[in-house]
């Protein structure tokens, strides 16, 4: 059997994701490589085991008819049922409306691309069928990317040991600390009494600056929380500026900088980032743009929220690299424009009757 056209593809892939995994494209390629080691052992076994692959083919294609319009449907339920959930418990905000709008999304499209069927004759709604159609397929693949990389950032190397634990803000209430900023903090306690010795100290960093409702800033209520939970002051540094990810990530890489030159630590610290476990991939994101080196963490997160907020990150994560999708939408349009002019002026001439 060709070992190495499985072991070099594998190796490629977890040479790229020990080296930068913070990135939508370790999802995409993960897909890709998913999808090349499918089709090497089905080529394979169609050469050497005829029989084999074709048990196996007919036994895949039962699967995928009997299994696919449950899964979509399950999948649809989920959104909707989640939305409906999030907007009775949470109000009637707009980002709350997120899943609810996107499972009836998926319901209209699926009865689209089932019921809905435009001809070449008339090339101009062929055309935008065509952009539509490309459109929703490429936020489709990269919405699946997203969503493979952001699960594949949620593991950690388990013999890894950790200098400082970076819990990120949320939010509070006048100068109490809510339910889902308690569970980052929850979770950086118990990540720092399972890396912290007295011969390995680790310090918790709480960042978040005070919003105008709110009667201190967060990394101090954050403190204030983690020491009533048995936590010394020796072990905790406080920011107190940041009003996003992006300035609690940059700050606490100040702050770890200046500890390291005061306590003349080497300047290559392990450094892990916690957050809610759907907002833990963006988060990362914006550390590599900060220059910080680290891994993530997530606290749990009630389902109905999850679903919710996670489409929030996706969203979230498309602004960031805007200008990229942007030209991808931009190819998207000049390739139906071209789809347009092929048909019109070089495909439907020849079907016409003469």
């Amino acid at each position: 059997m060709p070992f190495l056209f499985y072991i070099v593809p594998i190796l490629l892939f977890l040479i790229f994701f020990m080296i930068e995994r913070r990135t939508v494209w370790i999802g995409f390629f993960f897909l890709m490589l998913t999808g090349y080691l499918l089709t090497l052992t089905i080529v394979y076994l169609e050469f050497f085991h005829q029989k084999i692959v074709l048990t196996i083919v007919v036994i895949l294609v039962a699967l995928i008819i009997l299994l696919i319009p449950l899964y979509v449907l399950s999948f649809i339920i989920a959104f909707i049922t989640s939305g409906i959930r999030l907007i009775k418990r949470e109000g009637r905000k707009l980002h709350n409306f997120l899943s609810l709008t996107f499972g009836l999304f998926i319901i209209a499209w699926v009865i689209a691309i089932n019921f809905i069927s435009i001809p070449e004759e008339l090339p101009f709604l062929y055309s935008v069928s065509f952009l539509v159609s490309t459109t929703i397929t490429y936020m489709m693949v990269v919405m699946i990317s997203f969503a493979i990389a952001a699960l594949l950032n949620q593991f950690r190397n388990p013999w890894k040991t950790y200098d400082y634990i970076i819990v990120l803000g949320s939010g509070i209430i006048g100068d109490r600390v809510p339910p889902l900023l308690a569970s980052r903090i929850d979770k950086g306690i118990a990540l720092f009494h399972t890396f912290h010795t007295q011969d390995h100290p680790v310090k918790l960093i709480f960042t978040g600056g005070q919003g105008g409702d709110e009667l201190l800033p967060e990394g101090v209520a954050m403190a204030k929380y983690a020491q009533e939970k048995g936590i010394e002051e020796a072990h905790i540094i406080i920011e107190d500026k940041a009003v996003n990810t992006y300035e609690n990530l940059l700050f606490s890489k100040q702050l770890i900088d200046q500890d390291l030159e005061k306590e003349n630590k080497p300047n290559k610290p392990n450094i892990l980032t916690v957050t809610n476990n759907f907002h833990v991939f963006r988060s990362l994101l914006w550390a590599k743009k900060v220059g910080v080196r680290c891994d993530g963490a997530g606290s749990k997160t009630k389902f109905y929220f999850w679903i919710n907020a996670l489409i929030r990150e996706f969203i979230g994560v498309l602004y960031m690299q805007r200008t990229f999708h942007i030209a991808m939408f931009i190819l998207i349009f000049i390739t139906a424009i071209v789809v347009y002019i092929m048909t019109k002026f070089y495909v439907l001439p020849f079907k016409m009757p003469t």
